[in-house]
């Protein structure tokens, strides 16, 4: 575990705040029609518990293996490491760690549903 001295913030990049406050604004549609526990919902949730623990614990999530890497988030952002954490109904928070000695950043690169997440790491679909 990281230590917990550092100040950990989390950002998200421009696509993962795209993503976020979409489905931040279908829940609100879905709040005002009267609906309670719909999967959008559930997901927004997911999504919100996942942040915090990572505002305690930046490495909870499931380090992927670096020959996995899309080319993609190398070449946007060279990272050095990649994290996931499993979503509600099989979404995948995507991110990747940096800092020193004084603070810890979170860089939530992606919230992709699981078809889009096997596409971009080259998974093969049963």
């Amino acid at each position: 575990m990281l230590s917990i001295s550092k100040i950990i913030r989390i950002i998200f990049t421009e696509d993962a705040e795209q993503e976020y406050r979409k489905l931040v604004d279908t829940v609100k549609q879905e709040h005002q029609k009267g609906a309670t526990n719909s999967e959008n919902q559930r997901l927004l949730k997911s999504i919100d518990e996942k942040v915090e623990r990572l505002k305690y614990a930046p490495d909870s999530g499931i380090q992927i293996s670096r020959k996995l890497f899309p080319p993609e988030y190398l070449n946007e952002y060279g990272i050095n490491n990649l994290w996931k954490m499993n979503l509600f109904n099989y979404w995948r928070l995507i991110y990747t760690i940096q800092g020193d000695k004084l603070e810890v950043l979170c860089v939530i690169l992606d919230l992709i549903d699981h078809p889009t997440y096997d596409k971009k790491f080259g998974y093969k679909s049963r």
